[in-house]
This record gives structure tokens, sequence and C-alpha cells, in this order.
């Protein structure tokens, strides 16, 4: 049964594709989507409306979907909605089958125009046995091709990266607003670890991350409104944050410089400013790792390790961090307690943001600290750490 439902799926899911490529009219279930947001927004009260996954779920959005055709938009469009709720039962799930099935079909069309291209970077770092770490300074620009968890064929490094961020942000996580800004997976500069495996030509992603320039600060994830609220709660002294960034004491005044006086935003704002050389700070986000359940610790823990060292070796010595990976954080409270003169996370604040007990932090990773603190650490150490220091959180 689930086996027709999945090809029922793929096949919808084709025939779709087919027809926007016929139409030319690649938009239609995003633009069907934002016109439907619309309307629900409009008859929901403001203390019910949340992110889009959780409007599209609401009584408002089952009475319109599927059930009244918009005005404003064609017919077709009706019945296309109509057949993507009788078939996945959400327009958003749909839409995220369909991104997922364009980015395979772009990498699957490419190759079969020529040869998948093996050649080993110059610029890779041996971390451990077989896996590898490099920066690629832009993606877009990538030839190369890659294995994924979730394609049977190779894909582009780009699009293997859009992927990964497709099922572990939009599939996993329900982050449905990320449908709208896949482009930014697809470029720029990028962390990635991967594994040459014997019986494949192209090797395993593993692990990607996004760098994000200082030169575009005022895109970073770091300092979007969101992450700039009230809501976020202070995680550090002034004492303790001022000593790794000595020219912040300038820029706030003495009654600022308690930090119960000064909001998180206007400390995180000033830890920024206060450094002169931008060029050693950049942002890190849509941080993934994948494999293998009973391998996913140790990704992780080869992942964070390359990242710090990638960074550090290319003149970045501070990231300004969003992360929520349990593990991260308590790798690095466990050294933040082991070594409190050479921290290799500094946290500035955190929230609970969907009251799921699954606490969020920001706060600055110092890569060479978090690189020392990794050369001190194989994966055993590393585990050992965190089990201590959830254990020691536990008995609080």
């Amino acid at each position: 049964m689930k086996e027709s439902k999945k090809n029922l799926q793929h096949e919808f899911i084709k025939e779709l594709h087919e027809y926007c490529h016929r139409t030319q009219n690649y938009n239609l279930l995003q633009h069907l989507i934002s016109t439907r947001e619309a309307t629900i927004l409009s008859r929901l009260h403001h203390t019910d409306i949340g992110n889009l996954g959780h409007n599209f779920n609401t009584l408002q959005a089952t009475e319109i979907i599927g059930k009244q055709p918009c005005a404003s938009l064609p017919e077709s469009y009706f019945i296309i909605e109509q057949l993507a709720m009788k078939i996945f039962g959400c327009l958003l799930i749909c839409r995220t089958e369909y991104e997922i099935f364009k980015i395979i079909h772009h990498s699957t069309h490419s190759l079969h125009k020529k040869s998948v291209s093996t050649n080993q970077s110059s610029h890779k770092n041996t971390i451990n046995e077989n896996y590898h770490y490099e920066l690629v300074s832009d993606i877009a620009l990538e030839q190369r091709y890659f294995q994924t968890e979730y394609s049977d064929a190779p894909l582009l490094l780009s699009d293997a990266i859009v992927l990964i961020n497709i099922v572990t942000f939009i599939k996993e996580h329900k982050w449905y607003e990320m449908l709208n800004h896949l482009a930014l997976s697809s470029q720029g500069e990028h962390f990635i670890l991967y594994q040459y495996e014997d019986h494949t030509h192209a090797p395993m992603l593993i692990s990607s991350a996004l760098i994000e320039s200082y030169k575009k600060k005022d895109d970073w994830l770091f300092f979007d409104d969101f992450f700039q609220s009230n809501k976020w709660v202070s995680e550090n002294s002034f004492n303790t944050i001022s000593s790794y960034f000595p020219k912040l004491d300038s820029l706030l005044t003495s009654t600022q410089k308690h930090l119960s006086l000064v909001s998180v935003s206007e400390l995180e704002n000033a830890m920024f400013h206060s450094i002169e050389d931008k060029t050693s700070i950049c942002g890190v986000i849509r941080f993934t790792i994948s494999g293998q359940t009973s391998k996913i610790n140790y990704h992780m823990y080869l992942a964070q390790k390359g990242l710090a060292n990638a960074l550090y070796d290319t003149g970045r010595d501070m990231i300004f961090s969003i992360i929520e990976q349990p593990a991260m954080v308590l790798f690095y409270q466990a050294m933040n307690s082991v070594n409190n003169s050479k921290p290799p996370f500094l946290f500035t604040s955190s929230q609970d943001i969907n009251h799921t007990g699954l606490v969020t932090y920001k706060g600055i990773c110092l890569t060479n600290n978090a690189s020392h603190a990794f050369d001190q650490c194989n994966f055993k150490s590393y585990n050992v750490n965190i089990i201590r220091k959830r254990k020691e959180l536990n008995k609080r």
C-alpha cells in the first residue's frame, strides 16, 4: 500500500514538472502557496498566527485549500491543488517533494551529457581514515559529483547540498519557510566533509555548512530580527565577553556594562562592531550532518572538528553561530568548564523557541580554542565529555 502511494506521488510530481515545463511556469506551486497563505492570514486572529506549517494546518486553511477555488488564480491551479491535497494531504509537503524531484532531475539530466567528475581537490584535508574536509569558495562553480543518502544517483555538489538541506530542515524539521530560499544553499562558500567508499565512483557527502561573509552582515541569520528579539536570554557575563572583545568597552556606557542593563541585541551588535579586522569573522548557517544512524555522532564530531580547523586555517578566528544540536552544545559547555581560560565557545544568549525543552543557543565560536579542544579529544573522549556534562546538568 505504501509503495503504491509512493509511486502515485512520484507520477504526480513527474506530470506536474512536465506541465510546468510545457507552460514555462516553474513557480506555480510557490505562487499557489503564497496566494493561499495571504487568504489564510486574512482570516486568522493575530494570536493564532504561527509559522507556515502551523498556518496551513489551521481550521481556516482546511476550509479553503482544495475546497474553494481562488478567484485570482487560473482554474488549472485549483485542479492541481485538489490533486495535491488528495495525493499528499498537504500543499507544503507536495512542494517539498517537487523541489527534491527538480534537484535530482537537474543533476541526473546533466550527468547524461557527461561523465561523473571525480577529480580530487588539491585543497582537501584528511581528518580521519578516509574522511576529508575542505572549504569550497563557490559551490555554484563546482563540477564534482557527490553521493548522498537521499538519491541513488550522484549529484553535483550544489545540488547535493540543497537536497540534504531540504531533507534535514524542511522534511524533518518542517521549516517550510526555507522553500523560498533554497538558492542560498546552492551558491557561495561552503564547508564540506565527505568520505570515499570503495564501491562508489563519487565520494559520499557527510556534512556541509554555508559560510556567511562579514561583508553581508545585514543578511546574517544571527542578526535577523527574530534572533535579535527580547525573547533571547543572556548567557554570559560582560567581564567574560569583554576579555575577548577589548574594544567592546568603548562602545558601551558604564551603565550598559552591567549585562542586566544591556539587551542581548545591543551586546551582540556591539561585539561585532568592536572587531577591527572584519576579515577574521564570519557566520555559519545550514550546518547539516547525514549518514547512517549509528554513525551520526561520529560524523558530528568530525564535522565540528573539520569546520573549526578549516576556518581557523583561513584566518577566521570567530564564528557567529546559532546552535541547537545537543551534542554540540554539551561538548562546548564541557570544554568551557574544563579550560575556562581558553573556552571554545562564548555563549551569548538562548531561547526555547518552540517550548519543547530543546534550547537554541547563540554565541561565538573561537576557532583557535575550538581547534585546540578537538586536538585534545578523540571520539571516545568527545562522547565522555558530552555524557558527563549531561549528567551534571540533570542533577541541577
